[in-house]
């Protein structure tokens, strides 16, 4: 996203603009965003200072890090910046707004807060179904030997 200085009124104003996640290589291990991101800026300036505050929004692919089951959810985000500018400089915000999601991610990803994952053994979804395994069900619920 683009902001030229110069075209900022003394009121301010509204951008919205989409970016494709491939150009802000946002993609990572677990999380696919599907769509291009929706983002919406009111950015004001005052003397040699811009404002601006962001929101963020697209759809999202996830990989559950337990059962490797696929779900989908929303990606939003809110964030603040502040940036000293010049007459006429081309402010582009693309690495902060790369930034600003990288930090969002969740640390670990669940399809559910129960979801019980798959047998390690066979591979089977818990979620889904038991399996024929001796020590079947969840790994923290078995005997240690």
């Amino acid at each position: 996203m683009k902001i030229y200085v110069d075209k900022i009124s003394e009121d301010g104003i509204e951008l919205t603009d989409e970016i494709k996640p491939e150009v802000l290589l946002v993609d990572s291990e677990g999380i696919s965003f599907i769509k291009p991101i929706n983002i919406k800026a009111n950015v004001l300036k005052s003397g040699s200072e811009m404002f601006a505050d962001i929101s963020l929004e697209a759809p999202v692919e996830y990989t559950c890090g337990k059962c490797l089951s696929k779900f989908e959810g929303i990606f939003k985000k809110k964030f603040n910046m502040t940036q000293e500018v010049k007459s006429a400089e081309i402010v582009d915000l693309d690495d902060e707004i790369r930034q600003e999601i990288v930090l969002d991610y969740p640390m670990k990803i669940v399809c559910k807060a129960e979801c019980k994952g798959l047998c390690p053994n066979c591979g089977q979804n818990l979620n889904t179904g038991e399996c024929d395994c001796e020590h079947n069900g969840p790994i923290e619920n078995r005997p240690l030997h």
